[in-house]
């Protein structure tokens, strides 16, 4: 397998990043420097390289989680005196991540600071005349700690669930009593209970107030392994065109190491608006790389409700066809809670992928799940092999076959 030769490269540099660079926040210094890290391995490989700034509020995807929590509790006092203001309070707290999640929208963003983030774009052309361009992806930044994740593990998601019903809970007795309100009901029993329950509940609701915190983890998995991988695949291809056995002709690669994946795919999205117009030129492919520690879980995505995405399902074929003929169990599964990058791409019909080396059926009760054991000790090397010769060989797919 060509991707094994890389393998010492891709855990060497993963390991370099995480002692010396450590958590990288978006918009951080850190982050920062592992664009210029990347910016050094590529110029030599690539045809040419960019850094494309933007600004957003990193802040802003994670906290309007704790917004959501304030607003419950205010309409937990306004039920009771303007049950209507109180409705209109929790269906903002349930609408506003879904907003932030899908499309262009960053509704709360203005209530947060502004920074300024990096993706770093490097770019490898062919010899001869560009049909198709590959997209090769993995964001640099690491997440905020969940920490009743870490602390709690599966209790933590009990809590959650309770915690959500309570919202469904005022929303429904809200919306009731607003109604009730206009035949002189307003005040029957059944109202009475359903406030008093919201307000037993708002100790779980505030608890979620601690989701996460402001500590940022190391990231190993999620998804310093994906840029090492990236990394990898541009000084794969570099030394298959210096030997003179580069077997692409007709294909543009290019290396993406977005910023502020975990701030709601603003890097992503904002390379998306910037370049559209020449995505949409040639067919365009997005490759994304999240969450590879262990190679018996390979896994293509195909869908991600939370962001309103269903991915390419002729790219999806593709994934599962390459894995098939090296031999390899590939799943096929959804995105239940969160994003990847590729949905920035689908959100506006580029074709893409996510690929990931996890057992996501229970990614948020995996040890190193957005939690400060996300240390490299918990990647598998070969899963960066494994990762690394999927990619290779849908290139090369893509390189031969054209349009799949």
């Amino acid at each position: 397998m060509l991707a094994t030769q890389y393998q010492d490269y891709m855990a060497g540099f993963l390991k370099k990043v995480i002692d010396e660079i450590g958590p990288r926040g978006a918009c951080s210094e850190e982050e920062e420097k592992l664009g210029r890290l990347l910016l050094k391995e590529w110029t030599p490989i690539c045809d040419t390289v960019a850094v494309e700034s933007f600004t957003c509020s990193p802040g802003a995807y994670m906290g309007h989680l704790r917004l959501s929590v304030l607003f419950y509790l205010v309409a937990v006092i306004l039920y009771w005196f303007c049950p209507s203001v109180s409705f209109a309070l929790v269906a903002l707290s349930l609408i506003i991540p879904l907003l932030e999640s899908r499309g262009p929208h960053e509704v709360v963003d203005f209530l947060f600071a502004r920074k300024r983030g990096n993706n770093i774009v490097g770019v490898i052309r062919t010899r001869e005349e560009v049909r198709q361009r590959v997209i090769v992806s993995a964001h640099q930044d690491s997440a905020n700690e969940f920490y009743l994740l870490y602390r709690l593990r599966s209790a933590a998601l009990v809590l959650m669930a309770i915690a959500f019903l309570g919202v469904l809970l005022i929303l429904g007795g809200s919306l009731a009593r607003t109604v009730a309100y206009f035949t002189g009901s307003a005040d029957a029993t059944v109202y009475v209970v359903i406030g008093t329950v919201a307000i037993a509940l708002t100790p779980v609701v505030g608890a979620t107030f601690l989701f996460y915190t402001n500590r940022f983890v190391p990231g190993a998995m999620d998804d310093m392994a994906g840029v090492s991988v990236v990394a990898g695949l541009g000084k794969c291809l570099d030394e298959a065109e210096m030997s003179g056995h580069s077997s692409l002709r007709r294909t543009e690669v290019v290396l993406l190491a977005t910023s502020s994946e975990e701030s709601g795919m603003r890097g992503a999205k904002r390379y998306v608006e910037k370049h559209l117009k020449e995505l949409r030129e040639i067919p365009t492919y997005g490759l994304f790389l999240e969450c590879i520690c262990d190679e018996k879980f390979l896994t293509v995505i195909d869908r991600e409700p939370l962001a309103g995405t269903r991915h390419d399902p002729h790219l999806v074929k593709v994934a599962q066809e390459v894995a098939a003929k090296r031999g390899w169990p590939i799943r096929t599964r959804e995105i239940g809670v969160g994003f990847s990058d590729a949905s920035a791409f689908s959100l506006k019909g580029i074709s893409a992928i996510c690929l990931l080396c996890a057992d996501i059926s229970k990614v948020q009760l995996l040890p190193n799940y957005h939690n400060r054991n996300d240390v490299y000790e918990h990647i598998h090397p070969m899963s960066l092999s494994v990762s690394l010769q999927m990619v290779i060989d849908i290139i090369e797919r893509v390189d031969r076959d054209g349009n799949p």
